[in-house]
């Protein structure tokens, strides 16, 4: 039994899901994400080796499953995949010191106090995921700092909640570094997220929706990011953005879907799956019909 699977099997066991990613693959001497998007007459993957690995988990985030038999098999027929891990109870911090996370966290901490002790990973790009319980009831958006104009912990530092995902050791990246762990569960226990953590990643109050996507108006400023310029990082939580921010503007579902498949053919590096992006769209308008239903009955 490979590393991939006892690490996978090790997070079923603690209740977290997880499922096969993309991994390198070296190409004619360079080194490619898995999907071989560029070989297909397709842009470049804008996720190398960090995306669903579609030919096992056709719906992407969506199949993730704890169960033994299913993550046996999935490594069975591929061995070489990166290992995914799904965040529901979980708040990940990721900082990407390429993009200031480092500088971003070193204010945080002056001003809040440094982050408890707990799981983390130093990723094979360099910066680091610090694993936390998400408190009990407490619901946060998932953030992808390089979509917003000012995020709420800074650039370079993204959230992963319920409804994202984080690569997990022993993975890949495409630089071939491995993801490892610098504060193992084994000898570390994992921290509650702090009081000051949830409160910066709170404010937003009412608009966040029940599974932690942020689902309000879009700033025009960030809208136009999100809609004229390629999506290689986050694709999924992009589109959550786009939905709620179309629905509370009051479009219907069957508008919201043609103009999400549109937007996702011309701006994703890669594209959503097909299956993948109806149900984000399915969802987000459970949460906007129950928002609206819920305001009538005040």
């Amino acid at each position: 039994m490979n590393e991939s699977v006892l690490q996978a099997l090790a997070w079923s066991d603690r209740g977290q899901p997880v499922f096969p990613a993309n991994w390198p693959i070296e190409h004619r001497g360079r080194v490619i994400c898995s999907c071989r998007s560029e070989l297909r007459g397709m842009p470049p993957c804008g996720k190398p080796a960090k995306h669903p690995y579609g030919l096992l988990v056709p719906n992407g985030l969506l199949d993730a499953s704890t169960e033994s038999w299913q993550i046996k098999l999935w490594w069975q027929r591929e061995p070489q995949a990166n290992l995914a891990v799904e965040c529901t109870g979980l708040i990940v911090v990721d900082v990407d010191p390429d993009d200031g996370g480092d500088e971003s966290l070193a204010v945080l901490e002056r001003e809040h106090g440094a982050l408890p002790l707990t799981w983390r990973v130093i990723s094979g790009g360099g910066g680091s995921h610090r694993y936390f319980k998400s408190p009990v009831g407490i619901v946060v958006p998932n953030i992808s700092a390089k979509t917003m104009d000012n995020p709420p912990l800074g650039k370079g530092v993204d959230i992963r909640t319920k409804g994202g995902y984080v690569i997990a050791p022993p993975s890949r990246h495409i630089n071939g570094r491995r993801y490892e762990w610098s504060h193992h569960p084994n000898d570390t226990a994992i921290a509650t997220a702090p009081d000051w953590l949830i409160k910066c990643l709170s404010r937003r109050g009412d608009s966040i929706s029940t599974d932690g996507t942020s689902i309000e108006p879009i700033p025009s400023d960030e809208w136009w990011k999100l809609t004229h310029e390629p999506i290689t990082v986050y694709p999924d939580a992009a589109a959550v953005r786009i939905a709620g921010h179309l629905f509370r503007h009051s479009c219907d579902y069957q508008l919201v879907l043609g103009l999400l498949h549109a937007w996702n053919s011309a701006w994703c590096k890669p594209p959503i799956p097909y299956h993948e992006l109806e149900k984000i769209v399915g969802r987000i308008a459970v949460r906007e019909a129950r928002r609206i239903k819920k305001g009538l009955g005040r």
